[in-house]
């Protein structure tokens, strides 16, 4: 039995030190479902504010914004491959590229582009064309919005009310 307790607490700190050495070699971050949270308390955003988001299993970007859409601050987290685990911040800020038009943000090793705007042209829809086929992702045009899409997943048009297709604005991260 005393044997078994001494195994029992060597496993216990090679446990805990597999654990601490992941955490300060910035290998754990913000889990999924609390991306948003994190975003909020780094950068400081009132409750108040509402948020255009957009999450898949690389990257995550917000954009959050005041009632008036006089104010706004993006953020964009990455899930990094290899060995980590969690979404770990990769830029923020408010640019003033997401109030002139549509950013593009390309982060560099990933397949997936994140679009950020506050909608001041009256984005309604994004349409992505396949070849065979043509996907649309309505936009409400009085609201911001974030976007992410693959790569490479085909030609892509963005729409404004008036039915012209509005340019992008790349932005590197």
């Amino acid at each position: 039995m005393k044997k078994a307790a001494k195994y029992m607490g060597i496993v216990a700190v090679v446990i805990a030190g597999l654990f601490l050495s992941l955490y300060f070699n910035n290998a754990i971050g913000t889990p999924k479902s609390k991306i948003e949270k994190d975003a909020r308390i780094s950068h400081k955003i009132e409750p108040s504010w509402q948020v255009a988001k957009s999450t898949t299993d690389t990257i995550s970007a917000m954009l959050f914004y005041d009632e008036n859409l006089s104010n706004y601050v993006f953020s964009i987290y990455e899930n990094r491959k290899g060995l980590s685990f969690g979404y770990f911040f990769r830029s923020g800020g408010s640019a003033n590229v997401e109030n002139e038009g549509i950013a593009e943000y390309k982060a560099e090793g990933h397949q997936e582009k994140a679009y950020l705007s506050m909608n001041k042209q009256q984005v309604v829809k994004i349409e992505i064309d396949k070849g065979n086929t043509v996907e649309i992702i309505n936009i409400d045009h009085t609201k911001p919005f974030a976007v992410i899409l693959p790569v490479g997943l085909g030609a892509i048009k963005i729409y404004d009310i008036d039915g012209n297709v509005l340019p992008t604005i790349p932005q590197t991260l």
